[in-house]
């Protein structure tokens, strides 16, 4: 079984509003960025201490250090190596930043894209 159809056996699993299936879909998130990362995610997660349920705790353990006036959050819905829940999820997992060298940062949601140049004479 390669690594990305195990880690989604081990996303779908989870009972859809825990945490650790919240936590899965990031992991699925980075597992796609990144080949290395699927294979050390995907070790990983056959080891009980290194479950999505565990990594779930590690990131409200985060959360908790890292909350002003009560509150925490940051959105996570597409890869960014910025954003502190990807940091998070990689940290716990022991993924090396150079796994990601080939993967350019995303852009913030709503942001406008650059679009691509195209030379109309090429339709012709």
């Amino acid at each position: 079984m390669d690594a990305m159809n195990k880690i989604r056996e081990k996303v779908m699993a989870e009972k859809p509003e825990s945490g650790a299936r919240q936590i899965g879909e990031v992991v699925l998130m980075i597992a796609a960025a990144s080949n290395q990362a699927a294979q050390i995610i995907a070790a990983d997660l056959d080891n009980e201490a290194m479950s999505l349920d565990k990594c779930f705790a590690a990131l409200r353990e985060y959360a908790r250090g890292h909350q002003q006036g009560g509150f925490w959050g940051c959105m996570c819905n597409s890869f960014d190596k910025a954003n502190p829940v990807i940091q998070v999820v990689c940290d716990f997992y022991k993924i090396p930043a150079e796994a990601f060298a080939d993967k350019p940062e995303t852009q913030a949601l709503g942001q406008p894209q650059a679009a691509p140049v195209v030379d109309l004479l090429d339709l012709l």
